[in-house]
């Protein structure tokens, strides 16, 4: 079953007031509510364009595959990049254990990142 997985992707971002952040953007109380909580079962597209360029994130990052056991081998099939096990990644938890010498080559391979985007 496809779901959304948005958790990843606000932690990854720093957003940790999920429903404030979508509620500023402009989503009604009740989907942004849906959208932090989970509980948000279908999207139309124009809202997934939206989100993506919210989050500056593809549709790919948002969705996760739980494979129904009845497949047999879920790795033979393209959907199974999709499934679960992304880490919830948040970037401020990480950088507080390490010395102000770590934090700052991780600001300078943030920023070699960026240069190279452009």
């Amino acid at each position: 079953m496809l779901k959304f997985n948005f958790k990843t992707v606000f932690a990854a971002r720093g957003i940790q007031s999920p429903t404030g952040f979508l509620r500023k953007a402009g989503f009604s109380p009740f989907t942004a509510s849906y959208i932090a909580t989970g509980k948000l079962e279908k999207l139309n597209l124009k809202q997934l364009e939206r989100l993506c360029i919210l989050l500056n994130c593809t549709p790919h990052d948002l969705l996760e595959w739980e494979p129904d056991s009845k497949l047999g081998e879920p790795g033979r099939f393209e959907l199974s990049r999709l499934i679960g096990g992304k880490k919830v990644l948040s970037i401020q938890d990480e950088l507080k254990g390490l010395t102000l010498e770590k934090v700052g080559e991780v600001q300078r391979f943030i920023e070699e990142k960026r240069s190279e985007g452009s």
